[in-house]
């Protein structure tokens, strides 16, 4: 088992890197499992805004906008000074500055509705639509009452009470008897409306396990390549190639040795990745579902192995398949969509990922999340199939780019 033991001395060597990587991965896995996991919402959250409001108005009308914008979003202080105003408003402190000018309720009362309240934001942000679309639902809504012959203060606490306050004032249309029925009837546009998810299925939180799953493609990729594939261009050195080939072990028996020391890194990675799942994720594992990701990532592990193989085939040197592992494993993460989710990708692009196995991979890993035992699995086992092909194919590829390559020499 001479060559058996050569095969990890080489390896030994590049173990920099792969120690490196294999931090990176575990770094990147814990942090979408546990910093940035996706959480599906119950119900509908509206946006608060950071708003800074000076209120010169010394009418109702003024401090009931003001109470109603206190409610939806979060008020603060007018920063003093131009600059300090601009600062704030760049490094996104605030969101939107209104001025509530002194003679507001007394021009509205007089019927003037135009430019009394002017808004400064970001041009074209989102915050300056809410924000002057919450101001002028308000103001639409007073503006109903005064119209309709209430006086500017009834019109203001009916509205307040529209919106969901309470004044506890006394609240009779102007130039009407009390006792007269009639009037608007309209909802309290405080109350939350119920918002349920069309596809249930996109609501529910994914495990931390899927995370942990997600990025596995990437890492194997390259770490087979840094590694087995280093090995192996080493062995494919035309001196020592030469000098193995007058030693007395059968040609045969060399070609065995190296791939048994290929398969027992590539069960060796996979193990310490596990082993990391099994700490990163608790008891997923051994539900049926961490089952089926188990085997996901070991059909994976194989076809980056073959992977490796066909890419050592054309790299005239050991720099340059260095550099071919970030190539090929970042072009079959963004391709195959563990970057990018495969959901965001348009058709034309998803048509082309689905010739790179990773794709598969990560079409397994979101359906393995929708099943709950190993009988109605079956798109799981279809991207299976997949995987194993791609291995084949590559694994077939290397051999005749090796073949070609003797040949030639």
């Amino acid at each position: 088992m001479q060559l058996f033991k050569v095969f990890f001395k080489i390896l030994n060597k590049n173990k920099g890197q792969l120690i490196m990587y294999t931090v990176i991965y575990l770094s990147l896995a814990l942090l979408m499992s546990n910093v940035m996991k996706e959480q599906a919402e119950d119900e509908f959250t509206g946006v608060s805004l950071d708003i800074a409001l000076e209120n010169k108005d010394q009418g109702r009308l003024g401090a009931a906008l003001e109470q109603y914008l206190g409610e939806l979003h979060k008020l603060q202080e007018l920063p003093e000074g131009k600059e300090a105003l601009q600062d704030a408003i760049y490094y996104g402190e605030i969101d939107y500055v209104l001025v509530i000018p002194e003679d507001f309720s007394e021009k509205f009362a007089a019927g003037d509705r135009e430019g009394l309240l002017e808004g400064t934001a970001v041009p074209g942000s989102s915050s300056s639509y809410l924000a002057e679309h919450d101001m002028e639902s308000f103001l639409k809504t007073a503006d109903l009452y005064v119209s309709a012959g209430f006086a500017l203060e009834d019109a203001v606490d009916l509205t307040m009470e529209i919106f969901g306050f309470h004044s506890g004032m006394a609240m009779r249309p102007a130039g009407r008897e009390a006792e007269q029925d009639g009037g608007f009837i309209m909802e309290n546009t405080k109350e939350k409306s119920r918002v349920e998810f069309l596809n249930q299925e996109d609501g529910q939180p994914l495990s931390e396990g899927f995370y942990f799953f997600q990025f596995i493609p990437y890492v194997f990729v390259t770490m087979m390549i840094l590694g087995v594939g280093v090995v192996i261009k080493t062995f494919q050195n035309k001196d020592l190639s030469a000098r193995n080939k007058c030693s007395a072990v059968p040609y045969l028996q060399q070609s065995l040795q190296i791939l048994l020391g290929c398969l027992v890194y590539m069960l060796g990675v996979y193990a310490v990745f596990m082993a990391m799942a099994g700490c990163n994720t608790g008891g997923y594992l051994f539900t049926p579902q961490g089952i089926l990701s188990a085997i996901n990532a070991l059909l994976f592990a194989v076809c980056a192995l073959c992977v490796s193989w066909f890419a050592v085939q054309f790299a005239p040197n050991t720099a340059v398949l260095n550099a071919m592992s970030n190539v090929i494993g970042l072009g079959f993460s963004f391709l195959g969509g563990v970057f990018v989710s495969l959901d965001v990708m348009g058709d034309a692009a998803r048509k082309i990922a689905r010739f790179v196995p990773s794709y598969w991979y990560v079409a397994a890993n979101q359906d393995i999340q929708k099943v709950t035992g190993f009988s109605d699995a079956g798109t799981v086992y279809k991207s299976y199939l997949m995987i194993v092909m791609f291995s084949l194919a590559f694994f077939a590829a290397g051999l005749l780019a090796n073949r070609m390559k003797l040949k030639s020499k």
